[in-house]
């Protein structure tokens, strides 16, 4: 059986990963995992930083960001627009095809332009601070390769989207929640905006 130096008490509790999310701007990223969700009409589209000084970023968050790709019908026009980003990007790739036969492993490893900004919001009833102000990282836009080299995207993308519930007022817990948990909940913690 293994022993610690110290008492359980006299450790102190994290969730790991040192690391702090990137600043807002653009970005050439690369999907590292789709995790469909056919009944929702929608696939999670968990990313990286492919290049540059923050490249990897987030290669050993237990919480990755993400974004969504939603094939209900008020979203399919911004998922045509992804695709084709994806194409663009990606030369040979035919992430329409991929997409038709299911084939979400196809998108692993591709890379594509993005704008990213911060996203402020209210944490939901499940996390550790109910009703807490919380900062996640989220995609602004994808951006075609001539709009990412020669960046003429729209600057007003790196605002931040605020999302906190202005009257939230924090909540009793009756059984905590483990951090590993509390982070994944607060990820996204609401309905897909869709």
């Amino acid at each position: 059986m293994p022993k610690l130096k110290k008492s359980w008490k006299d450790i102190e509790e994290t969730s790991g990963g040192g690391f702090a999310d990137i600043e807002p701007g653009a970005y050439i990223l690369t999907i590292t995992k789709v995790e469909p969700h056919e009944s929702q009409e929608y696939a999670r589209v968990f990313w990286d930083v492919a290049d540059g000084p923050a490249k990897g970023n987030y290669a050993q968050s237990q919480f990755p960001p993400s974004d969504i790709l939603s094939w209900k019908e008020t979203a399919q026009g911004m998922l045509k627009h992804k695709l084709h980003r994806l194409a663009d990007w990606n030369h040979g790739f035919q992430p329409t095809v991929a997409f038709d036969n299911d084939q979400w492993n196809l998108f692993v490893g591709k890379r594509f332009g993005a704008v990213v900004r911060r996203r402020l919001y209210t944490a939901g009833p499940n996390s550790k601070n109910p009703g807490a102000d919380r900062t996640a990282i989220e995609v602004a836009a994808w951006l075609k390769p001539d709009e990412y080299e020669g960046g003429t995207w729209n600057k007003s993308l790196l605002k931040d989207r605020d999302q906190r519930d202005k009257d939230a007022a924090p909540q009793q817990h009756s059984v905590p929640t483990p951090p590993s948990m509390n982070a994944a909940a607060d990820l996204y913690d609401e309905d897909v905006p869709f």
